[in-house]
């Protein structure tokens, strides 16, 4: 159901939150009113709408505080991509730098590895879930720059810089993988449809008349946008506003045109 909803457009995904929760506050009132002691009346639209005005101020907030915490994750996951590909594109000038045949060997393996990440691992990206042949494209990599014996003095230094890189890789790899999980804990999403199912609830217990009525649409379709945004924003690698690996195709760009 959630990745259905995350291979909409955004736009629909807004559309459809908001007019949700419009049809949630014109719908049920009919049924509310049914309720003898929740009957709309001129005292109780009055006490109503105090309650109406705090529900929705705290509603607004909870949101907002979601929001954030949503950019902060979707910020962080984009942070770890790109350290991932400045950390390689490192490797490559480290390769490139080094003035052995054996490194030179090493950089269409690297370039290799990176081109699966983009077209073989970018597409699955799943927690639980990696690439055999980007894994073994890496592992590869890996072997052959062990594999280099360097002479004492400059390439020396530079051999410890590119163990130095490999083992960086490696760590920012695995931290992409962690940050596949990361979205807003469920008890966020427990509070915000509480707080709207508590909105809802009293709004349905103001009197109605047609300018409330158009009113309280208004508001509930800014907060079903609201929440819409939320949503989109809350799973960093899903969506249309997914970060996506165009900061390793530019990393190839870079390989293919160094020279030194």
């Amino acid at each position: 159901m959630i990745d259905w909803l995350y291979s909409l457009p955004e736009g629909r995904i807004l559309a459809l939150s908001s007019v949700t929760l419009v049809l949630l506050i014109g719908l049920l009132p009919q049924l509310v009113r049914r309720v003898p002691w929740l009957k709309p009346s001129d005292a109780n639209t009055d006490f109503a709408l105090r309650v109406q005005t705090t529900l929705f101020t705290m509603t607004s907030l909870v949101l907002a505080f979601s929001l954030v915490q949503a950019d902060i994750n979707y910020r962080q996951a984009e942070a770890a991509v790109s350290t991932e590909a400045a950390r390689l594109d490192q490797l490559d000038r480290l390769l490139t730098r080094y003035g052995n045949e054996a490194a030179q060997q090493v950089r269409p393996l690297l370039r290799a590895y990176v081109l699966s990440i983009v077209e073989d691992e970018w597409p699955i990206m799943h927690p639980e879930v990696s690439s055999d042949k980007t894994r073994v494209a890496f592992a590869t990599v890996s072997r052959r720059i062990l594999a280099i014996d360097p002479a004492p003095g400059r390439q020396s230094l530079i051999f410890a810089e590119m163990l130095k890189s490999l083992d960086a890789i490696a760590e920012s790899r695995a931290t992409r993988f962690n940050m596949l999980g990361v979205s807003l804990p469920g008890i966020y999403w427990a509070v915000v449809l509480f707080a709207l199912a508590m909105l809802t609830f009293v709004n349905c217990t103001i009197q109605q008349t047609p300018f409330r009525a158009t009113l309280l649409a208004a508001q509930a379709a800014v907060l079903g946008a609201f929440v819409g945004f939320v949503f989109v924003m809350d799973q960093p690698f899903k969506g249309q506003s997914a970060i996506g690996p165009d900061v390793f195709t530019q990393v190839i760009a870079r390989i293919d045109v160094r020279r030194e």
